[in-house]
């Protein structure tokens, strides 16, 4: 035992010998200028250094370690040469949910695994909101001191159709979104109770769709389909964008019931004011010359036409001119008349007939036909009262008044007077009618030359311009 004893001190001795020699060997390994590579936030550098632990190697650099910080290896560990240091520093994280609002230091990365720290469970259609942005999937907070995370819950929503009620749990932000997302159709004239624009919150929330239905709505030969909740015409029209405006109308009428089959019919109406100018005709002035035969005629002044402007209003039904009005009418330029000069001075001539000779004052070209008293609207008496027979000769009655006694000899027919009235034809200005009796009845209808005989008449009683 003694020999044991004896062996047994040096044999320890030796031991820590080489141990504080190995350990020493270490040390002076570790002391050695080394790289590092030193991660923050998934950001690599390199670094030289002669650190020992990675404490030491991130105080080197100016790194505090926080207790909420992460830092693999850990601070004692030794730092070895080409090793990777990964840092993440804890940021200041402000929560939003549930009416809540909570802070807490942490250097975690994935907002959900953050919210699940703090306490908050997440369920199916929640929607996590970091730094006002929707979270992608598999996104993380980026470098910064500071985050605020929000957690949007989803909406309970109960929908009611004609079909029945359809209960879900959405993540949209609005009513309309929400059900297009649950891929219910929705037309734009569909009505959603509260409006489809109405924002979801995370409170239940009971919705009422109400379906539109079809209309036939006709413009001119044009058909067109609308959609509408509405019960009458006129907000249906609306709904479709086809709204009356002005003084249009519609068939029924726009306070009335949905027609249950004939399309509705929109009468557009519009009205346009036009301006129309036209001639006005001259007209004809006559001036006695002294010094003209008469029935010679000259053109002292030639005439002007006048001008003149209408307003008109025209009114228009699908396009179709239904009716124009003059509102206004005005002279623009005043019209001047024609002077026409006629000679007044009578010069007696003679002339041989195989009545013998005669002696006139006047003779002209005029259109003769003939008639007795069984003519239509004729009688035995002429407008002066006399018997009508041969030599009772009719004009019109603007000649009468003035030739009404006048002897005249017309070749062929012989002397005659003027004593009755008629009603001349279209195609000459100068007409007289050769009157017989019944049995003794000439049938006329050609130019003749008409002589009215000396003496002549006094001026006043002369027609100097026929007409």
């Amino acid at each position: 035992m003694d020999i044991l004893k004896h062996f047994r001190k040096p044999l320890v001795q030796t031991a820590a010998a080489i141990s504080l020699a190995v350990l020493g060997i270490i040390l002076l390994l570790l002391s050695i200028h080394k790289t590092v590579y030193l991660s923050i936030n998934e950001e690599v550098e390199e670094y030289q250094t002669n650190s020992i632990t990675v404490g030491g190697f991130l105080k080197e650099q100016g790194i505090d370690l926080a207790d909420e910080d992460r830092v693999k290896p850990g601070a004692n560990s030794l730092l070895l040469n080409k090793s990777t240091v990964y840092y993440a520093p804890a940021a200041e994280i402000q929560i939003l949910a549930d009416e809540e609002e909570i802070s807490l230091q942490t250097a975690e990365r994935d907002p959900s695994n953050i919210l699940l720290e703090a306490g908050f469970l997440l369920f199916p259609k929640d929607r996590i909101l970091v730094n006002g942005v929707i979270k992608t999937k598999g996104s993380r907070l980026p470098s910064s001191p500071s985050h605020q995370i929000e957690i949007l819950r989803g909406t309970p929503v109960e929908l009611q159709t004609e079909d029945g009620l359809v209960s879900f749990i959405t993540d949209a932000d609005t009513i309309q979104e929400a059900i297009l997302k649950q891929e219910i159709s929705l037309f734009e004239a569909d009505l959603l109770i509260p409006p489809g624009d109405t924002p979801l919150a995370g409170e239940p929330i009971s919705v009422e769709l109400i379906r539109s239905k079809p209309v036939q709505v006709k413009i001119g030969e044009d058909l067109f389909t609308i959609r509408t909740t509405a019960e009458t015409v006129g907000p249906a029209l609306t709904h479709g964008g086809l709204a009356l405006q002005g003084r249009d109308y519609s068939i029924p009428p726009e306070d009335k019931p949905l027609p249950e089959e004939d399309p509705i019919e929109i009468i557009r109406v519009r009205e346009e004011i036009i301006t129309e100018q036209e001639q006005i005709q001259f007209t004809s002035e006559y001036q006695a010359l002294n010094d003209f035969d008469l029935d010679q005629i000259q053109i002292v002044s030639g005439g002007e036409y006048g001008l003149q402007a209408k307003r008109i209003r025209v009114l228009y039904e699908n396009n179709e001119e239904i009716s124009r009005k003059v509102e206004k009418l005005w002279v623009v330029k005043e019209p001047k008349s024609r002077v026409i000069g006629y000679g007044t001075r009578i010069n007696l001539q003679s002339t041989n007939t195989p009545h013998g000779k005669i002696t006139y004052w006047r003779k002209i070209t005029a259109y003769a036909t003939s008639y007795d008293s069984t003519c239509p609207g004729c009688d035995t008496i002429t407008a002066s009262g006399s018997v009508l027979k041969k030599g009772s000769i009719a004009v019109t009655l603007d000649w009468y008044r003035y030739m009404k006694g006048a002897k005249v000899y017309i070749p062929g027919y012989g002397f005659g007077t003027i004593e009755d009235v008629g009603g001349g034809v279209p195609w000459s200005a100068n007409w007289v009618d050769l009157g017989y009796k019944k049995e003794d009845y000439v049938p006329w209808s050609e130019n003749v030359t008409v002589y009215f005989l000396a003496p002549a008449p006094p001026p006043e009683s002369i027609m100097y311009v026929l007409y």
